[in-house]
C-alpha cells in the first residue's frame, strides 16, 4: 500500500512538472509571436493616414507625409482600376511575380482592350516622399498603400509590402515597426510640406512682398526639363502649361517662397525661390526662368492719349487734257515718224526712196524725208 502511495505520488510530480513546462513553453512562445493587432495599433499610431475622394483625384483629410527610403518604388496613375503591387526584398523595392499578377488583374479591367502599359507609369527615388492612405497587417508582413502628390497635374498610387524578417513567424511590436522603418519614415511637421497638400492659410499678394515681387523680378515665365512651363503675371494669377492642357489659378510669395494655387481643384504647389529660378519642394525639379511675363495691358481709367492732327485738304488732281492725235506732214524725218506712230509693219527701200507700211497708212520717204503720205 505504501510503495503504491508512493508511485501514485511521483506520477502525479511528474504530471505537475510537464504542466509546468507546457506553460512555460506557451508564455516562451506567445512572448517571442508578436500580435498582428499590436503590431497594427502601434502603426496606426505612428502614421495617420490620409483619405481621399472616391476617385482618387484629391485629397479629403491630409495624414502625414512619409519618405521613402529604399529605390525601386513604381506607382502608377490614379486612373488605373488598381494599383500596382511592390515588395520590399534584399534591400530594395521591386514588383516580382506578384506585380505581374496585378498587372494582368489592372489590364483584365481596363475597358476597351487596354492594358496596365496604358496608364502612366512613375518610379519614386529614395529621400522623394507620399502619403499613406492604408495599412494592413497581414502574417508575413505590413501592407501599406501610398498615395503621391500631383506630378505635372497626375497623381498617382500603389500598394507596398514589407515581409517580416521571417515570414513563418509574427515578430514583436518592436521589431515590426524597426523592420517597416527601413523604407518607410514619417517627415517632421516642419519638413512635410507636399506640394499637392491643400494649405488654409489666406495667400500673400505678390504685390504686398515687394522684396519679392519686384526685386527678383518674379513675374515671368519658367520651364522644367520636361518641357512644362508656368507664367506668373504681375496681377497674382498663373497659367501652368503640360502638355497640350493648361491649369489656372492664383499664386502667393512669402519669405522667398512661392505657393500657386489650382482654381479647379484646390491643389497647392510649393516651390522655393533661388536665384531668380524656382525649386519644386517635393520634386527638387528646377523650373529656369525662360521669359518674362508679358507687359500688362492699359486701364480703361488712365488718360487718353491727344488725338492726332487732322491731316489737311488735298485737291484732286486737274482731269488729264485730250492730247490731240499725232499728225505726219511732207518734210518729217523717219525719226518723227516712230515717235508719233512707233515702227511700220513692213518697210520697203526702194533706190532713193524708203516706204513705212502702217495699218492704215503707207508713207514715202525721198532722201529720209517724208515726200508722201497714203
Amino acid at each position: 500500500m505504501k510503495a503504491k502511495w508512493k508511485m501514485d505520488q511521483a506520477r502525479w510530480f511528474r504530471v505537475l512538472g510537464l504542466a509546468v513546462i507546457t506553460s512555460m513553453v506557451s508564455l516562451t512562445l506567445a512572448a517571442q509571436a508578436g500580435d498582428t493587432a499590436a503590431i497594427q495599433q502601434g502603426l496606426y499610431k505612428l502614421f495617420k493616414l490620409t483619405t481621399t475622394t472616391a476617385d482618387r483625384s484629391d485629397i479629403v483629410t491630409a495624414g502625414d507625409v512619409v519618405v521613402i527610403h529604399k529605390p525601386g518604388l513604381v506607382m502608377y496613375a490614379v486612373a488605373s482600376p488598381m494599383p500596382p503591387s511592390n515588395t520590399y526584398k534584399n534591400g530594395k523595392i521591386g514588383q516580382g511575380m506578384g506585380g505581374f499578377g496585378k498587372d494582368f488583374a489592372i489590364s483584365m479591367l481596363t475597358p476597351g482592350g487596354g492594358t496596365s502599359a496604358d496608364y502612366p507609369h512613375r518610379p519614386f527615388v529614395p529621400e522623394e516622399k507620399c502619403w499613406v492612405t492604408g495599412i494592413q497587417v497581414q502574417k508575413d508582413g505590413v501592407l501599406f498603400q501610398l498615395y503621391s502628390d500631383p506630378y505635372d497635374d497626375v497623381r498617382y498610387y500603389a500598394n507596398l509590402k514589407i515581409p517580416f524578417p521571417n515570414k513563418k513567424e509574427v515578430p514583436s511590436v518592436d521589431i515590426a515597426l524597426q523592420t517597416v522603418a527601413e523604407v518607410l519614415t514619417v517627415v517632421p511637421p516642419d519638413q512635410g510640406d507636399q506640394s499637392g497638400q491643400q494649405t488654409s492659410q489666406a495667400p500673400v499678394s505678390p504685390a504686398g512682398n515687394s522684396a519679392q515681387g519686384g526685386q527678383l523680378g518674379l513675374p515671368g515665365e519658367y520651364t522644367a526639363p520636361s518641357g512644362s512651363r508656368i507664367l506668373l503675371l504681375p496681377d497674382g494669377s498663373f497659367t501652368k502649361f503640360v502638355g497640350n492642357g493648361q491649369g489656372h489659378g492664383q499664386y502667393a510669395v512669402d519669405a522667398g517662397d512661392l505657393t500657386l494655387t489650382f482654381a479647379s481643384t484646390g491643389f497647392a504647389q510649393h516651390f522655393n525661390i533661388q536665384g531668380g529660378n524656382l525649386l519644386d519642394v517635393n520634386t527638387h525639379q528646377a523650373w529656369a526662368r525662360t521669359g518674362d511675363a508679358p507687359a500688362p495691358a492699359a486701364e480703361a481709367s488712365q488718360e487718353a492719349a491727344p488725338a492726332p492732327a487732322p491731316l489737311p485738304t488735298i485737291a484732286p488732281p486737274p482731269p488729264p487734257v485730250d492730247a490731240p492725235p499725232p499728225t505726219i506732214t511732207v518734210g518729217q524725218t523717219k525719226d518723227q515718224v516712230t515717235a508719233a506712230f512707233g515702227q511700220p509693219v513692213k518697210a520697203a527701200k526702194i533706190g532713193a526712196k524708203e516706204i513705212f507700211y502702217y495699218k492704215d497708212m503707207k508713207v514715202t520717204f525721198t532722201n529720209g524725208t517724208v515726200s508722201n503720205v497714203e
